[in-house]
């Protein structure tokens, strides 16, 4: 299924998202890896943030920007990407230089460490390989470890969607949808799941 999906422009994979597929936004995040580098790269030598976490929330501006891209507008799917991946890390940037949700930069990530090896510190080629596979290794983690139900809620949920609006597109109850979340988190954190 991921085969296919090399075959697609930037704007197709991003209608097929809004339509809930999760191997389109696998493709659009490989495609967009050096975009989000580039846009946390200012970001990341200083103690106020993380740079996973800076990378994290690069990926969250990519996710809504395909989940709100309108064709008609005036610019391009790239362009419109780097201006949501782009606010998305200046603003979780400033959230942290305040320090107003200490609890929750102090939480621990739903990724463990494969996200940790998602960054890349340097320009290197073998960095960017390296990057790459712990990048698939994610992608395959997602795919194979967590049920459809939990991918959907993973996805609208890093989409910014609140439980609420959750189980409504889901039709399930607020419930289940922390019940997946919960599950989610465990399964993405533990390495031996």
């Amino acid at each position: 299924m991921l085969q296919e999906m090399l075959e697609y422009s930037d704007l197709e994979l991003a209608g097929f998202i809004q339509q809930d597929d999760p191997d389109a936004f696998m493709e659009l995040m490989k495609r967009y890896i050096p975009l989000i580098r580039a846009k946390a790269a200012p970001y990341q030598n200083t103690t106020a943030f993380d740079a996973d976490d800076l990378y994290q929330e690069g990926l969250l501006g990519l996710f809504r920007a395909a989940c709100t891209y309108d064709p008609q507008g005036p610019a391009s799917f790239r362009t419109y990407a780097g201006i949501c991946i782009s606010h998305r890390i200046i603003a979780a940037y400033r959230t942290a230089l305040r320090q107003k949700h200490l609890a929750l930069n102090s939480s621990v990530s739903i990724d463990g460490d494969d996200a940790a090896s998602l960054q890349d510190h340097g320009s290197s080629p073998e960095t960017v390989v390296i990057a790459q596979e712990n990048l698939q290794r994610v992608q395959d983690r997602i795919r194979h470890q967590l049920s459809p139900l939990e991918q959907r809620v993973l996805w609208l949920y890093l989409a910014g969607g609140s439980y609420w609006e959750i189980g409504t597109r889901l039709g399930v109850s607020q419930k289940s949808v922390d019940n997946a979340m919960q599950r989610v988190r465990r399964k993405l954190r533990d390495p031996l799941l």
